[in-house]
């Protein structure tokens, strides 16, 4: 069976695209499983994640302003030079972020950091137009290597996160001043390599990425695997996020639905399970997780966006065609969600043991993956998966908005801060 495997393929060009698919989401993602050590320098403090997830959402102009211009130039570049174009600016964001995370704007906001990850979000969302419609130039067997790349932007940096491991929670601790002053402050221990060592790492992740294309791109072994240029693609795909084009693609091979399946309630399951995940629960998981310790915020974030992959691929070989099982799998993550909500209202009070923390986080974000998936794939069945991506933006931005007013302005969640006077 693995003569059969390699005798269709290029081993090389498998690699490369892995390579090339890492760069999708890498840089966000990233972003996200660092934040257990952000938050201890930023000064927006256990804001910041609803603050990055704003931002993340503006960038989605980024697929709007691309589709915009292929439908109004008569000559717009091509995806070779867009995507090239593309991958370089997500090299430099990824340096600027290296050297400015801790450049601060009136010692308020994190300045450097805010507008190095909406650069890095317009790469990656722009990514969603992008990188799917070039790989339809490659033969056909090459798009689960992608995919495996794809799902690894989510994998890879959770391990290096993982390794980097946490500082540790802040004890009172005599420091010397430079003036030679004594005076009692909360430190906190040091990670295995700081944050812009985590930064860089995610940097050479994308040169690698850049250099993988320009290789699929120019190398005569990768160009003898193309089917041809590719025709023009609908502006569908402006609207429809990395993870419903992946939901698209992965259920190519699946069965067609046994019964008919209701359009409304698909989409309000959409809408319901993406203002969560993407926008709502991402906002409020400082204030869910850091009363518990630094080290339940790390491994929550880490183990989390590791799941996240890991169900989408078992969403690609068993994929959900009942209905009914998804509505069960929605109520199932709603009352979980709500059990997180519960333990960020209550901060900084802890309401249970961190243990059980870590493990709600987790198996609402493997249970909401393996729904976006699902319903995705039900929605193609149907042909409206143009309404799935467009329910899906809107209810991640719906979520991102309204919590960070209710962080930002309506102050409902508290958190606190070690305090070493006597």
């Amino acid at each position: 069976m693995l003569k059969e495997f390699l005798r269709n393929r290029v081993v090389l060009v498998d690699l490369l695209v892995v390579l090339f698919g890492i760069s999708s989401w890498i840089s966000i993602n990233g972003v996200w499983v660092e934040l257990p050590l952000l938050v201890q320098h930023a000064p927006e403090g256990w804001a910041l994640p609803s603050y990055l997830a704003i931002t993340v959402q503006l960038a989605n102009i980024g697929p709007i302003l691309y589709g915009l211009l292929r439908s109004c130039l008569s000559h717009p570049p091509s995806q070779s030079i867009s995507i090239t174009t593309l991958l370089i600016v997500g090299v430099v964001a990824s340096l600027s972020m290296a050297l400015s995370w801790h450049i601060t704007w009136q010692d308020k906001h994190s300045l450097g950091l805010l507008i190095s990850v909406f650069f890095l979000s317009l790469v990656d969302c722009t990514s969603s137009v992008l990188f799917l419609p070039y790989m339809a130039m490659l033969r056909q067997v090459y798009l689960n290597s992608y995919l495996v790349g794809e799902g690894m932007s989510g994998f890879v940096p959770a391990i290096a996160a993982l390794a980097q491991g946490v500082s540790g929670n802040p004890v009172c601790q005599n420091v010397t001043l430079d003036n030679g002053t004594t005076v009692v402050q909360p430190v906190s221990g040091d990670p295995r390599f700081n944050t812009s060592a985590f930064f860089y790492f995610l940097m050479a992740m994308m040169i690698l990425s850049l250099l993988s294309f320009l290789m699929l791109e120019y190398l005569p072994t990768a160009r003898t695997e193309k089917l041809g240029r590719q025709s023009n693609s609908s502006f569908t795909t402006a609207v429809v996020d990395h993870q419903d084009m992946f939901d698209s693609q992965s259920q190519e091979a699946a069965p067609p639905p046994p019964t008919r399946y209701s359009l409304p309630l698909l989409l309000t399951v959409q809408l319901m399970v993406c203002f969560l995940s993407n926008g709502a629960l991402p906002s409020i998981q400082s204030y869910s997780c850091l009363p518990y310790g630094n080290t339940v915020y790390h491994l929550s974030v880490t183990l989390n966006a590791m799941a996240n992959p890991l169900m989408a691929f078992l969403a690609f070989f068993l994929p959900c065609v009942r209905q009914r099982l998804v509505a069960i799998l929605t109520l199932f993550g709603v009352l979980s969600s709500g059990f997180i909500l519960a333990t960020a209202l209550e901060s900084p009070n802890m309401l249970t043991d961190g243990s059980w923390i870590v493990l709600a986080w987790v198996i609402t974000g493997a249970v909401f993956s393996y729904i976006k998936v699902s319903v995705a794939g039900m929605c193609r069945e149907v042909g409206s998966l143009f309404s799935c991506g467009v329910v899906t933006q809107a209810g991640s931005a719906l979520g991102a908005v309204v919590m960070f007013l209710l962080v930002n302005q309506v102050d409902l969640f508290q958190g606190y801060y070690v305090s070493c006077s006597n």
